[in-house]
């Protein structure tokens, strides 16, 4: 019997993230509806094995537990509070589990809304790529009632490889951001490395391989190192997208006195290619911020 086998699955947002996600709950045998603000994205998941429905109000009365991965705080109260949201139709019950990066500020209105219906909401906020989603190999960061996280393990064994328990409210969220940070300071700081070595005359290929074979190897570099080697700037996670979770790691840092210089010099560079068109290229981009100083140094 399939792993999720009579499980009935409402799932909010078929984008780059979600779309392999859904086929994995559909391989699982998971019977599943889906929603998405672009209509267009509905067509290929139906052909997939799910239903399509037109709001995500229309969504939770046809599941048992909806899952939503949306780009933003505003995207996230829309299809809870605006109208045809899941806030008109969730029920005692049910469960909403949220894996997108949003503030927590925002995850917690949701949780008041959630609440005032008698439904259960687990903030599980997820770290990986594309290519770790289509894996299962996602780590996912949860927070939420234990109740209805026991209840829900079999669902997110699925999506993800490890699920770490945070917490019974927004520390999930938190601990999202904090893991954001260093993923965007990541490339900033192997630009360095490059320039460097470019200015010594280093292969770029060879310093690319050496510093993924190294200490400082962690899995962020493993997975790029290839499309660093080749630039191959194809977005996994766009500068757009770091940005945006910059800034909402900035705004909670700003609001706590949190002290974050670093995270602040990487929305910089992140800005900087937004500035020149860029933004919509990988995250990874920001690697080659220093290359006028790749050439070796003329002596």
């Amino acid at each position: 019997m399939a792993a999720l086998e009579g499980w009935k699955l409402g799932w909010i947002g078929v984008g780059r993230m979600g779309t392999p996600l859904c086929h994995r709950l559909i391989e699982a045998g998971a019977a599943l509806s889906v929603t998405d603000t672009d209509p267009a994205r509905l067509a290929p998941m139906a052909e997939a094995g799910a239903r399509p429905a037109v709001t995500a109000a229309a969504l939770a009365e046809a599941s048992d537990i909806v899952l939503s991965m949306v780009p933003n705080d505003l995207a996230l109260l829309s299809v809870v509070t605006g109208p045809g949201g899941l806030a008109e139709e969730m029920r005692p019950g049910q469960v909403l589990i949220d894996l997108s990066t949003v503030s927590p500020a925002a995850s917690a209105r949701v949780a008041e809304v959630i609440a005032a219906r008698g439904a259960d909401y687990l903030r599980c906020p997820v770290s990986g790529s594309t290519s770790t989603a289509a894996a299962g190999a996602l780590t996912i960061f949860a927070s939420g009632p234990e109740a209805a996280l026991d209840r829900c393990a079999p669902l997110l064994s699925v999506l993800g490889r490890e699920t770490l328990r945070c917490g019974l409210a927004e520390e999930a969220r938190a601990v999202k951001l904090m893991v954001n940070m260093v993923v965007a300071m990541t490339p900033a700081i192997i630009g360095e490395a490059l320039a460097f070595g470019g200015r010594l005359g280093l292969d770029w290929s060879a310093m690319v391989e050496a510093l993924s074979k190294s200490v400082v190897a962690s899995p962020l570099l493993a997975y790029k190192a290839e499309m660093l080697k080749a630039r191959d700037w194809t977005p996994a996670a766009d500068v757009d997208l770091v940005a945006k979770d910059l800034d909402l790691a900035l705004a909670v840092g700003q609001r706590e006195g949190a002290p974050m210089p670093l995270s602040a010099m990487a929305r910089q560079f992140a800005a900087a290619y937004q500035a020149s068109g860029e933004g919509g290229l990988d995250f990874f981009r920001v690697a080659t911020w220093p290359e006028r100083l790749l050439a070796p140094n003329p002596r």
